[in-house]
Parts: C-alpha cells; sequence; structure tokens
C-alpha cells in the first residue's frame, strides 16, 4: 500500500482519487488541508485520512506532509474571477510548487517521496491539444491560470533536483460529470473535456504505481 501525499485534495480531481481510493482500500492518503473542518469529506471519511491544518505556501506544514511519504500528488489551483478576469490567487501554481521543491529538498535523500504527480492542464503547448472550437476560450479567458501553470510545469520539469519520477497529467476542460472509467490518454492528444472524478480514477489507477507515464506530460480525455 502506496503512501500519498496530496496537495489541493479538499476539491476537486485530486478529492476524487482520495474518494475513489477509500471506497476501494487502496493506499494510505495524507493530505494538507487548510480548514480541515470545511472540508468536503464525511467524518467517517476523515477517520482514514491523515491530514495536516495548514497553507502551501508554509514550508513547515508542506514539510510535515511530505514526510513518511511514497508518492505526492499535486492538484492545488487557483480560483477564477470572472469580474476582474483574472485568478484569485495570481500566480498560486507556481508559488506553492516553488515551496513544495524547497521542502523536499530538506528531506533527508532516503526520506523524500519517490513520485510527483502534478494535475496541470491542456492548451500550454501552442493549443495543439485543445480542439478548435475551445482555442478562443483558451487563449483570452485562461491565459492568466495557464501562464501560471505553465510556470510551475517548467519547475518540475527543469528545476526539480529531488524526485526525477515526475509526471504531469493535463487533462481537458474539466467537467462536475459521473465517473465512467473510459477516457483517453495519450501525449500531444486532443479533446474537448473530462470530468475531474474521471481525472480522479486515471490519478488513482494509472500514476500512483505504474511507471507508464513517468517523465512524460499526458493529456486525459474522453
Amino acid at each position: 500500500m502506496v503512501r500519498v501525499a496530496v496537495f489541493g485534495g479538499s476539491k476537486g480531481c485530486s478529492r476524487a482519487m482520495v474518494l475513489q481510493g477509500l471506497e476501494q482500500g487502496e493506499h494510505q492518503f495524507k493530505l494538507l488541508i487548510r480548514n480541515p473542518d470545511n472540508a468536503d469529506y464525511t467524518q467517517d471519511q476523515k477517520s482514514k485520512l491523515s491530514i495536516v491544518k495548514g497553507d502551501a505556501l508554509d514550508a513547515e506544514a508542506v514539510k510535515k506532509t511530505l514526510q513518511d511519504t511514497d508518492v505526492i500528488v499535486y492538484s492545488i489551483g487557483s480560483a477564477f474571477d470572472f469580474k476582474k478576469m483574472d485568478m484569485v490567487n495570481p500566480g498560486l501554481c507556481h508559488d506553492t510548487m516553488s515551496v513544495l521543491l524547497r521542502a523536499l529538498q530538506d528531506l533527508p535523500v532516503n526520506e523524500r517521496p519517490k513520485r510527483l504527480v502534478v494535475v496541470s492542464t491542456t492548451g500550454l503547448d501552442n493549443m495543439k491539444e485543445v480542439p478548435y472550437l475551445f482555442q478562443p476560450l483558451y487563449h483570452f479567458i485562461l491565459h492568466a491560470p495557464h501562464k501560471d501553470k505553465k510556470e510551475m510545469e517548467k519547475l518540475v520539469v527543469e528545476e526539480n533536483t529531488s524526485v526525477p519520477d515526475w509526471i504531469i497529467v493535463r487533462p481537458s476542460l474539466l467537467t462536475d460529470g459521473s465517473l465512467k472509467g473510459k477516457y483517453r490518454a495519450d501525449v500531444g492528444i486532443s479533446g474537448y473535456t473530462i470530468s475531474r472524478e474521471d481525472v480522479g480514477h486515471f490519478l488513482l489507477h494509472q500514476c500512483i504505481v505504474s511507471t507508464t507515464w513517468v517523465q512524460k506530460k499526458v493529456v486525459v480525455t474522453y
């Protein structure tokens, strides 16, 4: 059973992964959560998790979350303010990943997690992973979040000296759809949407143990 440190697990894709993992009895999950009382888990689910109260910009809280784990799953992202057409927390992905990588370096080499799985997005490489009809949305409305994600990816690929086994997961446009367990995954493919539940399924079943996508930027889409 793999011990998984989860950043961004209070909602979205990582929460879906954690809930599916708990239901199937797979792996142990340790979550860094700013407000555990408000986290969208039942008391029974929380009793099966290890929860660290803290912020992903707090190096000590991040280090505590990383200790005694084997794999990191990171899916932090800022909410988007459509009135201002900007991120609520500009630069959040870059800044929290910087803290995470520094915290990893502070751990003894033999105590560092062996894999870093990062949830990013499509549309970062000249829109080749985005269908033509979606490109205006990605180019104009999502410009700021995409810039942040791109800088985050650069940190993982070029400045990460602590965890060579990294996987960058690039989901298509995320939806609140149900779990299907059927989707496409490959490098450089194009697609319209994918549910958070199915991204969680992909993280759980193809990223924590499997070596198929190590050191690759894999698109997950229908």
